[in-house]
């Protein structure tokens, strides 16, 4: 696996992977309203859940603007895969912002499912 940085931007959307020998962080910028963000996170999404296994992930979503309802499905899947190949997830959510607040509560229904997801309101730190 590469140790470094890479970026992803497509159409307002930027996440950008760093990563070292045991962890690995996706800080996602800008914004994603795409009518049909599998076609562009999905590829992305398959390569890093093998390339990110074993490695200690945390996904950042402070200082990402907005992301419309058709994104939250390719994250979920994004998520579950991750937790089925046993690597360990954090979310961090900056929960002063509405849509990342209910974005938050919703993720951490779903972590009570999930064996090897974490997720954080930074408000919390």
């Amino acid at each position: 696996m590469n140790e470094g940085i890479e970026t992803f931007a497509k159409d307002g959307l930027s996440i950008t992977v760093s990563r070292s020998h045991t962890s690995a962080t996706m800080r996602w910028t800008g914004m994603c309203d795409a009518r049909d963000p599998e076609t562009i996170l999905g590829p992305l999404f398959r390569r890093l859940t093998q390339e990110l296994k074993g490695l200690n992930l945390t996904i950042d979503f402070r200082e990402f603007e907005y992301m419309n309802s058709a994104t939250v499905s390719p994250i979920l899947q994004f998520i579950k895969k991750l937790d089925a190949s046993d690597t360990p997830t954090t979310l961090l959510y900056d929960c002063t912002v509405n849509w990342q607040r209910i974005n938050c509560q919703c993720m951490r229904a779903i972590a009570r499912t999930l064996n090897h997801l974490q997720v954080v309101d930074s408000a919390s730190q």
